[in-house]
């Protein structure tokens, strides 16, 4: 007896979309690994601070030597690469162009076949950003830690963090629904998360003030923490606490993104789209 015949059919259109968006993504294989290149800001900080390790007196700043650097930011690298979004881009285009009224007659709210796109695109980059990763630690002596419950906490804070950051962008490209440019509002929230998430250099180098500060905000908890896990730098109890923080962030916005979504596909259709 089919006791759930809404969930059967939920899940089937998420299967059929996640197949499609996966067999779309695979065309842009060069195109990825190509964004995965420019995307070095990290490893170019990386080599910065390794020099300014190895000139520093005993070898260290902060407690990091030039391998802890290395490791630190390559695995920075790796995590902002996983949790990279375009969601928002999409969604103000969208909205700006009309082209969002076929995707409203679909029985499936785009917010779905959004996302499956995105985990798709994650399966595309992920074997190329595994090689690339490998070349990064090999020229520059990155090590990372082995314990399977550190990893399995750094995957559970990078999906969380993935899925945080997807919600922000959303609610940045339903914006559009009242304002012609969003793009402003993203390069603000990008600086916040390229300065207190760490890809810059470890939140613990940053003065105390500013640590209390970005730790007010989910950045260091989707980027730099997951880093730490891998890197011997933060244990179980810290990934905890971040967990819980990045969990509350994640929720919030989830909330604000069906709230927004209501009221701009409410204005939308008021206008004729």
């Amino acid at each position: 007896m089919n006791q759930n015949p809404l969930n059967r059919a939920f899940f089937n259109k998420l299967r059929v979309i996640g197949l499609t968006q996966f067999a779309h993504m695979t065309i842009y294989r060069a195109e990825i690994v190509i964004w995965m290149l420019s995307g070095t800001l990290s490893l170019i900080m990386g080599l910065i601070w390794m020099q300014q390790a190895d000139s520093a007196p005993g070898g260290k700043i902060g407690g990091y030597s030039a391998r802890d650097f290395a490791s630190y930011f390559v695995a920075t690298w790796a995590t902002a690469q996983l949790l990279v979004t375009w969601v928002g881009w999409e969604l103000s285009f969208d909205i700006r162009q009309g082209t969002l009224s076929p995707k409203l007659l679909r029985p499936l709210d785009p917010f779905w076949t959004h996302y499956v796109n995105h985990l798709a695109e994650r399966l595309v980059r992920l074997p190329a950003m595994l090689i690339l990763m490998t070349v990064f630690m090999l020229a520059t002596g990155a090590r990372f830690g082995t314990d399977p419950k550190l990893w399995l906490a750094y995957a559970a804070l990078v999906a969380l963090g993935f899925l945080f950051r997807f919600f922000w962008e959303y609610c940045i490209g339903l914006l559009a629904f009242w304002f012609e440019a969003t793009d402003n509002f993203q390069e603000i929230v990008w600086v916040m998360y390229i300065s207190l998430g760490g890809l810059l250099a470890p939140l613990s180098l940053y003065p105390v003030a500013v640590q209390n500060v970005a730790r007010l905000t989910p950045f260091p908890y989707m980027l730099g923490l997951p880093c730490d896990l891998i890197t011997g730098k933060a244990g179980l109890s810290e990934a905890l606490r971040g967990g819980l923080v990045l969990l509350g962030w994640t929720l919030a916005f989830g909330l604000l993104r069906a709230w927004v979504w209501r009221r701009g596909v409410g204005k939308y259709g008021a206008v004729g789209a």
